[in-house]
């Protein structure tokens, strides 16, 4: 029987589906399809032998007038009366009915997870960093077969639960850079901004202070921002978008990110001395990723809320002068590789297959 896997991809930035691709990509001749709501801004990046279910979405629209949070202590998000998380659930669990028999990796949510237990379908869940000792987190990790921790343990917070800990696979980390040749020469005063999707203080106002205050550094802006930064600042490159960002990144000594997931792994494998911002996020995630970057002395860390106020002299100094060992032990080159065993041998004990 032909191995068949499905990924349900949350929507938030572009982490999730990213580390989906890269994992997908290490399945060999298994069946595998997507399930997700934000699917349709990677089209052109989702290979074409994956086979994609476009999801409703869960939040409440005009026409959804009787809706309502429901307030449960064993769910994140269930609101009442909203057509479009009805018609979510019907596809997901239509999904489940003809791909049977399937096994699912959620990437993340805690109702999708709990939605293939209730119909018997085995779940393997991503864990993320942040507080996720609630009760439904705890729900998700008890009904999943297994927990995938794509980093190193050091960079992961530990759970309070011994059977959590138990339960998860820490592969170590990887990015979409994985091989590349990293030990290149770069300029001290040459400096990567990368904004992200996922929501970042990182803007106008902050890249134009830094043009103003470090004339003698050049700043590639790498990502979309809400407003463009004037052209009269000749020490500011904007990139926009860019596929592979690789090139500039590779010739920059320093980069200023955010705390996302992909982001950390991402300046592991190039070995950049990273400024990292973390922001807002539900769980504090970021935070909680920032803390153990300092703690493991790999990042100079900055809240999202504080950039205005900051000495960038002194945080660039600092940056420099981290461990050039700062990385060692984050990046497993045969993470993914692992991942791929993993589920297929969860295949295997699962449906008796050789």
């Amino acid at each position: 029987m032909r191995p068949n896997f499905a990924f349900y991809v949350h929507h938030h930035g572009s982490g999730h589906v990213m580390r989906a691709i890269a994992i997908a990509s290490q399945l060999g001749e298994a069946n595998v399809s997507f399930l997700g709501s934000g699917l349709h801004a990677f089209t052109g990046l989702i290979p074409p032998h994956i086979t994609c279910y476009h999801l409703p979405s869960d939040v409440a629209r005009d026409e959804d007038e009787f809706s309502q949070l429901a307030a449960l202590d064993f769910l994140h998000y269930a609101p009442l009366n909203v057509k479009g998380l009805t018609d979510r659930s019907a596809v997901i669990t239509d999904f489940f009915k003809k791909q049977f028999p399937v096994l699912l990796v959620v990437d993340v949510s805690v109702e999708v997870t709990m939605l293939a237990a209730v119909c018997g379908i085995p779940a393997l869940v991503i864990r993320q960093n942040g507080n996720r000792n609630d009760i439904p987190h705890l729900n998700a990790y008890q009904s999943a077969q297994m927990l995938i921790a794509p980093s190193p343990a050091a960079l992961m917070n530990r759970s309070d639960s011994d059977w959590v800990e138990a339960k998860t696979f820490y592969s170590g980390g990887f990015s979409r850079f994985q091989g590349m040749q990293i030990d290149r020469p770069t300029d001290a005063n040459t400096v990567a901004v990368m904004t992200g999707t996922g929501g970042t203080s990182i803007g106008r106002q902050l890249i134009e202070m830094l043009a103003i205050e470090f004339p003698e550094k050049t700043f590639h802006i790498i990502g979309k921002m809400a407003q463009p930064v004037s052209d009269d600042y000749r020490n500011v490159v904007s990139h926009g978008n860019l596929e592979n960002p690789a090139e500039i990144l590779l010739s920059c000594e320093t980069v200023i990110g955010n705390a996302g997931h992909n982001t950390v792994m991402e300046m592991a494998d190039l070995n950049k001395r990273f400024i990292c911002i973390y922001e807002k996020r539900p769980f504090d995630e970021q935070l909680h990723k920032a803390k153990l970057l300092e703690e493991n002395n790999m990042a100079v860390v900055i809240a999202g809320n504080e950039l205005s106020g900051a000495n960038w002299g002194d945080l660039f100094t600092k940056a420099a002068n981290l461990p050039p060992d700062r990385w060692k032990g984050v990046i497993n080159p045969n993470a993914l590789t692992d991942i791929a065993w993993a589920l297929h041998d969860q295949w295997r004990k699962l449906f008796n297959a050789k």
